[in-house]
């Protein structure tokens, strides 16, 4: 005969229910005795809320009326900031005076408020530095961010050393670590350390401005941005292309509006029979009265070479920084105004011909004379 089974205690029942127990009686107690300075802590994080917006819009209408317009944004996000900061802080001192074990963090709290209004006032008068030193180089565009991202990262940097520090945090046997684990990154993402130290040689070299026209193995373009690990530009049909940094800083960039103005060629054939001279009359009036084609240099038309079944003339003007963007376009109606001009001169734009002779070599055609 079997003795009866406790299946409660077998599926362990039991010991779940005596577990959620002691779980209830724990958080009744943790109620009972923090569950007033809880409500307490929310009522007056409610209040200071309130304050912060009465605060604020009297604050930003007083500003109004006492500061210049040029500059009152500025003023505004710092008068916003301060007044979140400190309204962060009159909820972070209330919750540990409530609580027992947090009021040893009340004064760390307090510093940390302070250290934070130092960062933000240090940080607009960096900016400011950077900016006045940006403008005094004449560095441009993409310089002045990377510069500006540089002095950000060191400055958020040193602002989270210094804040982990007022709490007893230190910061170096971490740093050491993320240390390790970066060298491992940088193995596996040796095409993007590539693109970024390409970006930063081609930022530091500067073979190009943003707004400048440049021409790569495969594309051409204007460039839109660079950042630290792509080349961007718009082509001439208005698309977008990215291009990586190793690849704009290993090949052969050409710069079309680093000289300002730019040469232009147009080839054009013309007849063996027909007087080169009279071919450069008719041209040079159509270079000189095109649009977009500039009267000084003064614009060329030479003999470029003598091909099997023509003389290759070549046309040589030149647009100015604005035309570089359109250059192709006025190339093309430069070609079309010249083969006009020819025609209407009488002069004859031959096509590519070919002679071919039957028969031995030195044996002319036709019948021969004699009987």
């Amino acid at each position: 005969m079997t003795g009866d089974v406790n299946t409660s205690r077998l599926l362990g029942l039991d010991a779940l229910r005596d577990a959620l127990l002691t779980t209830w009686r724990d958080v009744q107690g943790v109620a009972g005795e923090y569950g007033p300075n809880a409500l307490l802590a929310a009522g007056l994080t409610l209040l200071y809320a309130l304050l912060f917006v009465g605060v604020s819009r009297v604050a930003f209408a007083l500003l109004g009326r006492l500061i210049h317009v040029d500059v009152h944004p500025i003023a505004r996000r710092v008068l916003r900031t301060v007044l979140r900061l400190t309204f962060a802080l009159l909820v972070l001192l209330s919750i540990t005076a409530l609580f027992e074990p947090l009021s040893v963090w009340s004064a760390a709290i307090f510093r940390v408020y302070l250290l934070l209004l130092v960062l933000y006032v240090g940080w607009g008068v960096i900016v400011r530095f950077l900016h006045v030193q940006a403008d005094h180089w004449e560095l441009d565009a993409s310089l002045s961010v990377l510069l500006y991202n540089a002095v950000r990262t060191v400055w958020v940097l040193l602002g989270v050393y210094l804040v982990s520090a007022q709490f007893g945090i230190n910061l170096l046997p971490i740093l050491g670590g993320l240390g390790v684990v970066g060298l491992a990154v940088g193995f596996a993402a040796q095409d993007i350390l590539a693109n970024l130290i390409s970006g930063v040689t081609l930022l530091l070299d500067r073979p190009f401005r943003i707004g400048d026209w440049i021409r790569t193995q495969d594309h051409e373009g204007q460039v839109t941005r660079l950042t630290l690990r792509t080349t961007r530009i718009r082509t001439r049909d208005n698309e977008h292309v990215s291009i990586p940094n190793k690849d704009v800083a290993g090949a052969v960039v050409e710069n079309l509006s680093k000289g300002g103005t730019l040469r232009v060629s147009v080839k054009v054939g013309l007849s063996y029979r027909d007087d080169v001279a009279q071919a450069r009359a008719a041209l040079l009036p159509v270079l000189g009265n095109f649009p977009g084609v500039l009267p000084d240099p003064a614009p060329q038309v030479l003999v470029e070479e003598l091909e099997e079944s023509r003389v290759r003339l070549l046309l040589r003007f030149w647009v100015d920084a604005q035309g570089v963007a359109g250059y192709p376009v006025t190339r093309m109606g430069v070609l079309e105004a010249a083969r006009e001009a020819l025609t209407a001169a009488g002069l004859e734009v031959p096509y590519p011909q070919m002679r071919v002779q039957l028969g031995p070599p030195g044996e002319e055609a036709g019948p021969r004379a004699g009987g």
